[in-house]
């Protein structure tokens, strides 16, 4: 990861955040919508539904309490749903059943969507760009925006869209893939971040953390 300097934009795509998405396709889940929990739509490219996974109501309730504790999808996050243990887990025992016979599978698929990231990032490179949006965003305003660090959430779901969450942005892959959208879309988060005097982001990256892209 590159030095941030003034201000930088960092993709991440957490692996925690890949698997509890292919357990909720794969098991059916259907978790309730909240602030902390949006309603995200199936993955891209698709995932079966497994018949002998245990999609019950309450395991999607408790799909999404874990969901709004772990994000954005940390370490931590990711040892919660690993077995043997599952650590993250404990009480959540409907959810838990779910892991124990879907997590292998789960492992899988997030090593091929993070290969299609991948891609995308080298197919859609966007640093210069990014620069260069935030020099008109900062002459139309007629200041310079504070120092800030960006993370932004990347999970390779249906469709080019963009979601707020309390602990941050969250874009789909086909968003990121996108370069007009993409931008169109940062250059609303430069305009909030000038607003909030140039705070945003400032966390430490998830781990899966890319690159950061840095001006």
């Amino acid at each position: 990861m590159r030095s941030v300097g003034r201000w930088g934009v960092r993709p991440v795509m957490p692996q925690a955040l890949l698997l509890a998405l292919h357990l909720r396709d794969a098991a059916g889940l259907r978790p309730p919508v909240s602030p902390a929990v949006p309603d995200l739509p199936p993955l891209d490219p698709p995932v079966r539904r497994a018949p002998g996974l245990p999609g019950s109501e309450e395991a999607g309730r408790q799909w999404a309490r874990w969901w709004a504790g772990a994000f954005p999808g940390g370490p931590e996050a990711l040892t919660s749903l690993l077995p043997p243990t599952f650590p993250g887990l404990r009480g959540t025992p409907e959810l838990r059943g779910v892991a124990e016979l879907g997590i292998d599978e789960a492992v899988a698929w997030a090593e091929r969507a993070r290969r299609l990231e991948r891609r995308v990032h080298a197919d859609v490179p966007v640093a210069l760009f990014e620069t260069t949006l935030l020099a008109r965003v900062e002459r139309e305003l007629g200041r310079r925006l504070r120092p800030f660090a960006l993370d932004v959430v990347v999970l390779p779901v249906r469709g080019a869209a963009a979601w707020e969450t309390p602990a941050g942005p969250v874009i789909s892959l086909a968003l990121r893939a996108d370069r007009d959208a993409y931008l169109a879309w940062l250059r609303e988060q430069l305009l909030r971040t000038a607003r909030a005097g140039g705070t945003a982001g400032r966390t430490p990256p998830p781990e899966g953390a890319g690159p950061a892209t840095a001006g």
